[in-house]
C-alpha cells in the first residue's frame, strides 16, 4: 500500500498522540486536529493570561510527529518550581510566545512544527474562543472543561459557547483532501466530541468521501462513561452530532486475566463492552488486540497502526 495516504486525526488529551504514533506506521501526510477546548493546567493559565487558545494538546500531537530529538525533550519540559514557570510545560511558552510574535495561533504552530522537524501538522478545529458545557442529571449545567470533567453528577449532553463556532478553514480543507479520517481514541465527551461540534468540522466529515474510523477507548473512563459499550460511545457521537459520520469502528478485543480485572474494576475503569448488537449497514465493527500491555488504559502504537493500515487498505481496495 502507498504510504502517499492523507489522514486526518481529531481529538485531544493522551489519546491523539498515540493515534499519531501509529498513523506513522503507514503514512506521511498527516493532519492532526485537536481540541481548543482545554481550560486546565498550563493550558488553561496561558490562555486566561494571554487571551490565546490552549497549546497543551497541540504540543503533544507535535511532539508525536516528531523524531524525538533533543527540541521534543525540550518542548516536553515542565518545570517543577519558579514563580509563574511552575506547572508550565516549556512547548506551551514557546507556542504562546510563537502566538504573540505572529498574531496567529495557527502560524505559531506552523512555525513550532518547523522547530520539532514534525512530520505532519497540527490544526485547531476553530480559531475562535470556545467554552465547553454540560446539562447534567437530573438537572442544572456546568461549564469549562475542567468543570465539565470533574463534575459530580452524570451529564446528559454537551454543548460549545458560543454555539456555533465558525471552523478553521485550513482544517475543513484537510478533512475535504483526506482519504482517512481518524477519530479518538481519548475521552469522549471533554477531547473528541468539542472538535465534532464545530459544525463546519462535522459538516466536512460528513461531506468527505474518506473513511471515518473511531477508535474507540480500551476503558471506561470513570465519571464520563460509566457503564458505556462501544455501542453507546457510538451512540454518543451520533447524539452529539446528529449526523452518521462514522464507518469503522476499532474495539480493543480484551484478554484479561482475573488479577488485570480486579486491578481495572478497583479503578472504576473495566473493559468497555463489546456490542454484539450493531449492523453492518450501521457500522463495521472490527474487533483486535490494541491495548498497551503494561498499560491497560491505552493503546499500542505498533498493534493499532497495524490494524488501521489493514483497515484503510481494504477500503481503498473496496473502491478500486
Amino acid at each position: 500500500m502507498s504510504r502517499d495516504l492523507k489522514v486526518v486525526a481529531i481529538g485531544g488529551g493522551h489519546g491523539l498522540p498515540i493515534a499519531l504514533e501509529s498513523i506513522q506506521k503507514y503514512c506521511d501526510d498527516i493532519t492532526a486536529v485537536a481540541t481548543v477546548a482545554d481550560d486546565g493546567g498550563s493550558s488553561g493559565r496561558l490562555r486566561e493570561e494571554f487571551g490565546m487558545p490552549p497549546p497543551g494538546d497541540s504540543r503533544n500531537c507535535l511532539v508525536a510527529l516528531s523524531n524525538g530529538n533533543i527540541v521534543s525533550q525540550l518542548f516536553q519540559y515542565r518545570f517543577d518550581k519558579g514563580e509563574g514557570l511552575r506547572g508550565h510545560a516549556l512547548g506551551n511558552l514557546i507556542i504562546a510566545a510563537l502566538t504573540d510574535i505572529t498574531g496567529d495561533f495557527e502560524k505559531a504552530l506552523s512555525h513550532a512544527r518547523e522547530l520539532l522537524g514534525a512530520k505532519g501538522q497540527v490544526l485547531p478545529p476553530t480559531k475562535e474562543d470556545i467554552t465547553l458545557c454540560a446539562e447534567l442529571e437530573p438537572e442544572g449545567e456546568v461549564c469549562g472543561q475542567c468543570n465539565v470533567a470533574n463534575r459530580l453528577r452524570p451529564l446528559k449532553s454537551i454543548r460549545l459557547e458560543p454555539p456555533d463556532p465558525e471552523a478553521n478553514t485550513e482544517t475543513v480543507r484537510a478533512i475535504e483532501d483526506a482519504d482517512q479520517i481518524i477519530l479518538g481514541p481519548g475521552s469522549l465527551f471533554t477531547s473528541l466530541l468539542p472538535n465534532l461540534l464545530v459544525k463546519g468540522v462535522c459538516d466536512a466529515i460528513v461531506n468527505s468521501s474518506a473513511q471515518t474510523v473511531f477508535i474507540c477507548n480500551t476503558v471506561i473512563q470513570p465519571g464520563e462513561t460509566d457503564g458505556f459499550t462501544t455501542k453507546d460511545h457510538l451512540e454518543a457521537i451520533e447524539k452529539h452530532t446528529g449526523k452518521k459520520i462514522v464507518d469503522v469502528m476499532i474495539a480493543n478485543k480484551m484478554n484479561l486475566d482475573f488479577d488485570s480485572l480486579n486491578e481495572l474494576a478497583d479503578a472504576k475503569s473495566p473493559p468497555v463492552s463489546i456490542s454484539d448488537d450493531l449492523k453492518e449497514d450501521r457500522v463495521t465493527q472490527v474487533i483486535a488486540d490494541v491495548v498497551d500491555g503494561n498499560n491497560l488504559s491505552r493503546h499500542d502504537a505498533d498493534k493499532l497502526g497495524e490494524v488501521l493500515r489493514k483497515v484503510t487498505k481494504k477500503e481503498l481496495i473496496s473502491r478500486d
